[in-house]
């Protein structure tokens, strides 16, 4: 049965048995998730960071033609005014106080969603759950039910709630979830002609690394649309009559690319995430081999490796060490970029491993097995930690959170905003590192104003990180 069949989507540890807290070493790791099950670990002590909310949120406000009710307290839909930032985002919030939280906020609901749909006129509307909704326990449905008589939106709940998981990407499968369920046109499940797009799954990616991607496909002629970021509701209506769909990270749009192959038919294209030379090459390949244009693709591809070699041959890392926090679909082919640049992965920080996942580790093969990985969804108390003894010349991170690592002498490298896809990913990552180099002297001395005593950081790394008992 399918997963779309389910009201709600299932968490990634009940889905894929997914391991968010780890501390340890590339080997013990890689023995740790062996087998059917993997065994879960639970931190005694965990710092704030994002959870599926935010997650959720981040998606959610990528999509044109919706508005977004944050059904909770004010301070739930705080996160939209850093999307707002990015684009037009038209959010409300029904501000929950106390004697909400104990009689219910029903009526609020109401009219937070009335006012969304007259404000923003919106094609759909979310409703997003929040902690204080699942302590009320206010039936939403009924809401949804109610409403969608008296005006002409779809209304889809967004069930989350805060507490359920550790591992915040399950946001992402509960917004993709809704979308396939209520969204996606259902009839597109028994046509038999396909039109001829693709559709490009895209979640985290930034701006600039969705421009690099279309770059590419508009390159060699491809039709396609983006979903669901960049999208407005006729186009994921149609994302099922795609000719195929293919993501940037599987570790995050899978989900939604095995239900549309599940469900409607779309071939799914597995492939890894455009990184690098390797990880843009293979992508390219896999995606023009199922359109049957490969001639076209392999003349492009010359032609952009042989621009992109005289960048990768300045060697700006040789001999350095590198501590990499990145998501482990993305760390196969960024190792392997670091080393092309001369440098050596000396650490390693996911945010999470699981059942399908966890293959990618046989992957990383040039990495020497004792080097320290630390499963962390943030948690810089611990990076911290594993920095200070493991010193790297480098500290480079998908995240914001990374002025701590100069505080411990490494030269911090954030690529939040920065674009590391396809072949002007190349390019774009050696200008950064050539400008954070240029930058070491402002960067303070190690061990300066640390965030963290010495105490803590003489402790052993895992010492907050336990085995699961049941």
């Amino acid at each position: 049965m399918s997963f779309i069949d389910e009201r709600k989507a299932l968490t990634r540890e009940k889905r894929l048995s997914t391991l968010s807290h780890f501390d340890g070493t590339l080997q013990s790791l890689d023995d740790e998730v062996q087998g059917t099950e993997i065994k879960q670990r639970i931190r005694t002590l965990t710092q704030s960071t994002y959870d599926e909310i935010l997650y959720a949120l981040q998606v959610l406000s990528g999509i044109e033609e919706t508005a977004i009710v944050v059904h909770g307290a004010v301070g739930c839909a705080a996160s939209v005014l850093y999307q707002n930032r990015q684009r037009t985002v038209h959010w409300y919030s029904t501000n929950l106080n106390e004697r909400d939280t104990i009689l219910g906020g029903d009526e609020k609901l109401r009219k937070a969603v009335i006012r969304a749909y007259e404000e923003a006129h919106a094609k759909v509307i979310f409703i997003v759950g929040t902690p204080v909704v699942a302590i009320n326990n206010d039936d939403v449905n009924s809401v949804i039910l109610e409403l969608e008589e008296e005006i002409n939106a779809r209304i889809i709940s967004i069930p989350t709630d805060g507490f359920k998981t550790k591992a915040p990407v399950t946001g992402y499968d509960i917004v993709l979830h809704g979308l396939l369920r209520y969204v996606v046109d259902r009839s597109a499940a028994e046509a038999a002609d396909r039109q001829d797009f693709i559709n490009v799954v895209t979640l985290s990616e930034n701006n600039e690394n969705v421009a690099a991607i279309v770059k590419i496909l508009r390159d060699l002629e491809i039709p396609f649309q983006l979903l669901p970021q960049f999208a407005n509701v006729d186009n994921i209506k149609r994302a099922g009559q795609a000719r195929a769909t293919i993501t940037l990270n599987p570790d995050e749009g899978g989900y939604f690319a095995e239900e549309l192959e599940e469900v409607f038919g779309v071939k799914y294209i597995r492939t890894s995430v455009p990184i690098g030379l390797r990880g843009t090459r293979h992508w390219i390949r896999k995606l023009t081999a199922e359109l049957g244009v490969e001639d076209r693709a392999e003349a492009y591809i010359e032609q952009q490796e042989e621009r992109a070699q005289g960048i990768l041959h300045t060697r700006l890392l040789d001999g350095h060490s590198v501590f990499l926090d990145i998501d482990l679909a993305s760390a196969v082919h960024f190792t392997d970029f670091v080393e092309k640049l001369g440098g050596r992965v000396s650490g390693l920080a996911v945010p999470f491993i699981d059942l399908e996942n966890r293959t990618n580790l046989n992957k990383l093969g040039s990495l020497e097995k004792s080097i320290p990985v630390v499963i962390a969804n943030g948690q810089l108390y611990e990076k911290s930690n594993v920095l200070q003894k493991h010193k790297a010349d480098f500290y480079i991170s998908l995240n914001d959170q990374v002025s701590f690592a100069a505080q411990l002498g490494s030269i911090p490298i954030s690529l939040k905003q920065a674009g590391i896809l396809g072949y002007e990913g190349i390019a774009q990552f050696v200008r950064l590192v050539e400008q954070s180099k240029d930058r070491q002297g402002s960067y303070g001395l190690p061990d300066q104003n640390s965030l963290y005593k010495a105490s803590w950081l003489k402790k052993s790394s895992n010492w907050y990180v336990k085995q699961e008992v049941k």
